[in-house]
C-alpha cells in the first residue's frame, strides 16, 4: 500500500452503517452502530469515518459525556470509542488523523477533556495514545455486554486502562 494514500475524514451517515461492518467482520456490532447513529442524530455522539477510494478504512466514535469508569465524572468530557483502522491501512497516519479530528471536534464543542479506553494487552494502541499525549488515568474491568446481529447476547471481559488527555483551547 503506498504511503501517500489519499483519504479523508467525515461524519458518518446512515448510508455508512453497512460499511462500518467491514464486509461482515463487525456485523455483530450492527445494533450498537445503529444506536450510535440514532444518538448522533440527537447530538449525543459524533461518528467519524475515514474513507479512501469510496471505502471506509477507519472509524472513531465520540460519546459526548463521561463514562461510568471515569471516577471524576467532570463536565465537558468526551469519550472516544469504536476506534479502528483496517489492518492494511495501519501505520499510514490514518489512526492519528482520526484521533486528532475527534479532538478537534471536541474542542469545537467546548470540551476540554477526553478519555479513551485501551485493552491492557493492546500495547500498540497504548503506544499510539501515549504518543498523542494521553496518560493512564484509571483502570476498568472492561465488563460489558451487547446484543449481536443474530439477537444473541455477548458478555465481554476485557480489562482496560482509561487514558486521559486535557485539550487546549480552540
Amino acid at each position: 500500500m503506498p504511503s501517500d494514500l489519499s483519504f479523508h475524514i467525515r461524519e458518518a451517515t446512515d448510508a455508512d452503517l453497512v460499511g462500518l461492518e467491514w464486509e461482515g467482520e463487525y456485523s455483530r456490532y450492527r445494533h450498537l452502530y445503529q444506536k450510535s447513529m440514532q444518538d448522533a442524530k440527537k447530538g449525543r455522539r459524533v461518528l467519524l469515518v475515514s474513507e479512501a477510494a469510496e471505502k471506509l478504512i477507519g472509524q472513531i466514535f465520540i460519546q459526548l459525556n463521561t463514562i461510568p469508569a471515569d471516577p471524576l465524572k467532570l463536565p465537558a468530557t468526551g469519550y472516544l470509542y469504536s476506534f479502528r483502522v483496517r489492518p492494511k491501512y495501519r501505520n499510514m497516519g490514518i489512526g492519528t488523523s482520526l484521533v486528532r479530528r475527534a479532538e478537534e471536534k471536541l474542542r469545537q464543542l467546548a470540551f476540554r477533556r477526553v478519555l479513551i479506553g485501551v485493552a491492557k494487552e493492546n500495547k500498540g494502541a497504548r503506544r499510539l495514545y501515549e504518543r498523542l499525549g494521553y496518560k493512564i488515568f484509571a483502570e476498568d474491568p472492561g465488563k460489558w455486554s451487547f446484543i449481536d446481529d443474530q439477537n444473541s447476547e455477548h458478555v465481554v471481559n476485557e480489562p482496560t486502562y482509561i487514558m486521559e488527555k486535557i485539550l487546549s483551547g480552540p
